[in-house]
């Protein structure tokens, strides 16, 4: 009997209740483009769209609770600035005084590995957003950034051991700080952070003789899936990750190209595997083996490119062209991406713009 018993499936309460979260009429997220006009009304926080009415929408679907997205691209392509735009759907307000604010008003907690998270320009972008909403109360405006600044967590591990640890005891800083708030968003920028200081370290590791390498130090980035994986099924929130864009991949799609996965372990992006699926049971609440975190999204960002210059151009006028679109492109502050979903074939191209107060999401 007892042995029969061991083969029952098991999991917790707490794992039950996030399956039942992600699954329902509640579990999702304001879509992506929501905020990208801030006076027009947000959907419902269950509101879903479909594939066949939205079919270019950025990401094809609704955002959900449990989903995961990699943004990539190189440095400067806008991966920290598509991060706030999340983060304020996130700790935005939702509904008050019969005013619709576009956000979702739940916590959000951002591992700053990079050191390049402001919030002094997160509070700059939420309190224009909410001024263009209340352009008659700018008090009140305030006082709801305010409001929504406290719902911003913000912690700065400065290891891939120590972002494995924090992660690990989420849950309790949950439970004993921010009680009265769902944890809605969870982001780490950048995964790649500590990439090479780790990959001295296991060279290091494995030229050392007569020495068997720490697992934990050869690969400290399984430990942080692993803490990710436990969250995704505990507390089911929108996991961003920024990844740097090192290596190039040979596959491109027009102005946008693709890189390869210079983290060994990383979850990669498949067209062929439904991962938007959470594990029906686990054995326990902490199950020894690493946990699977799957991508529902990929986001590759880049700066838009130069056009060629014509052929009998001269080098002169070719320095003031490129002087000239340099300055309209940081005018524009336009950035191009490619959204890929997992267990789908289609790439969608997405824009944004990044202006001194706003950051406006637009698709193709």
């Amino acid at each position: 009997m007892a042995s029969l018993l061991n083969e029952i499936p098991r999991e917790s309460l707490q794992n039950l209740l996030s399956s039942v979260r992600v699954q329902g009429e509640f579990s999702h997220i304001a879509p992506f483009d929501i905020l990208s006009d801030p006076t027009s009304p947000a959907p419902p926080f269950g509101y879903h769209i479909s594939t066949e009415g939205y079919a270019s929408a950025p990401l094809l679907s609704s955002l959900s609770r449990g989903d995961v997205i990699e943004v990539q691209g190189p440095a400067s392509s806008g991966k920290t600035h598509l991060l706030y735009h999340f983060v304020l759907l996130c700790i935005a307000p939702s509904r008050q005084m019969s005013i619709d604010f576009g956000g979702n008003g739940l916590a959000a907690v951002v591992y700053d590995t990079d050191a390049s998270f402001d919030v002094a320009r997160l509070h700059q972008l939420l309190l224009t957003r909410l001024s263009l909403i209340l352009p008659h109360n700018i008090e009140m405006a305030r006082r709801l950034t305010e409001e929504s600044l406290h719902r911003l967590h913000i912690f700065r591990p400065t290891s891939l051991l120590q972002l494995a640890t924090s992660l690990l005891h989420l849950p309790l800083y949950h439970k004993v700080s921010i009680p009265e708030h769902e944890i809605g968003l969870l982001a780490v920028d950048s995964m790649s952070a500590f990439y090479w200081t780790d990959r001295f370290i296991a060279e290091q590791m494995r030229n050392m003789p007569h020495r068997e390498p720490d697992p934990s130090s050869v690969n400290p980035l399984q430990h942080v899936l692993t803490a990710l994986g436990r969250l995704r099924l505990s507390h089911a929130p929108f996991i961003i990750l920024t990844n740097w864009g090192l290596n190039l991949a040979a596959r491109s799609n027009g102005p946008v190209t693709f890189y390869k996965q210079h983290l060994h372990s990383f979850p990669v992006y498949s067209e062929n595997h439904d991962a938007s699926a959470l594990p029906s049971s686990m054995t326990g609440d902490l199950p020894p083996t690493p946990m699977p975190l799957p991508l529902t999204h990929h986001i590759t960002l880049s700066p838009v490119s130069i056009p060629p210059f014509a052929p009998e151009i001269s080098l002169h006028d070719a320095v003031q062209q490129e002087v000239e679109y340099h300055r309209s492109m940081v005018q524009k502050g336009e950035i191009a991406g490619l959204v890929r979903t997992t267990g789908r074939q289609e790439i969608t191209r997405l824009t944004f713009y990044i202006t001194p107060e706003n950051v406006r999401i637009g698709h193709l």
